[in-house]
Parts: C-alpha cells; structure tokens; sequence
C-alpha cells in the first residue's frame, strides 16, 4: 500500500516519489499524481548554482562524477614496469635499464625473430642453428602430417629467408 500524499490535507495515496532536494537524491517525499505533476514543472535542480557550478556539473556527469585517469600514462607506467621485471627475471637480475638500448625494429622483423625464437641483434650462424633445430622439430614428416606444425615449419621458413636477407642487404 502506498503512503498518503506528502501534500497537507490530500488524502489520495502517494504512489509517486521525487527527492527532497538536489543534496539529498535518495531521500523521498510521496506524491500523488496530481501533485508530482505540479513538484516537477516546480523542480529546478540547478536552482541556487552559478553557470560555472552548472558547467562544471555537467563536465563531471560526463564521467558518471567519478575521478579519471589519463589511461595512456597509466597503461604506459603498467607497461614500462611489467617491461623491466620480466627482463630483471629472464637476464638474471640485471636491469633494463642498464642494458644497451636496442634500435627500433619493425615488425616483421620482430615477427621473424619471435617465430624463430632469436633475439636482436642476431648473426647468421645464429639463426642457421635455430633455423635448423626448428626444422627438425616441426617438419610434417616428423609430425605425421600434423597441420600445426606444418604452418609453424611454414613461418620459421620463411622467417628464416627473411632474416637472413636482412643481413645481406645491411
């Protein structure tokens, strides 16, 4: 059942809430439908704010008035730590930053590097040895014909020319 009216003196059922004021959103006073008619042609939720308190109110509901974050320099700072600890623990506790800075690659290149497993910079003997023990690993013959390392023997060949044709062009 519904409360009576909030209206002094009308005694229809108050089926219908609307907030007390801007500052109290979720505390409610019941009105019937006569009167929530005449509460909201009267409601000004602005009533009392300055254009700037009006502007900023409206930037804020942009966000849901919620703090944001620049994301790409969060993201980035994220990146750049997860970046230095995974190097710390695959170089034995040395630090990236103390590492020589590797030019940029493309990435093609680091594409042929990831599917032969080699690391930049690289000499051709060295991707002939990881070029091989690749081979023997994912050539369809040893595989049974399995399509997974056919397409895998498929990429490192082709990484392999494609490195190796770096190295002569430099």
């Amino acid at each position: 059942m519904a409360p009576p009216c909030h209206v002094h003196g009308c005694a229809e059922p108050g089926g219908y809430k609307a907030p007390k004021s801007r500052d109290a959103l979720h505390d409610y006073r019941w009105f019937c439908l006569e009167h929530i008619r005449e509460h909201n042609q009267q409601w000004d939720f602005f009533a009392g704010l300055g254009s700037e308190e009006i502007e900023e109110f409206v930037k804020d509901a942009v966000t849901g008035h919620r703090p944001t974050w620049n994301r790409e320099s969060r993201v980035r700072a994220q990146y750049n730590k997860l970046q230095d600890a995974l190097y710390e623990f695959l170089n034995h506790g040395s630090s990236a930053r103390k590492a020589a800075a590797s030019p940029p690659l493309s990435g093609k290149i680091r594409k042929a590097l990831c599917a032969l497993d080699v690391e930049y910079p690289y000499t051709a003997q060295e991707l002939k040895v990881q070029y091989r023990a690749m081979v023997k690993k994912h050539h369809p013959d040893a595989n049974n014909g399995d399509k997974q390392s056919e397409e895998t023997f498929k990429e490192v060949t082709a990484a392999y020319h494609y490195l190796l044709q770096q190295i002569n062009s430099a």
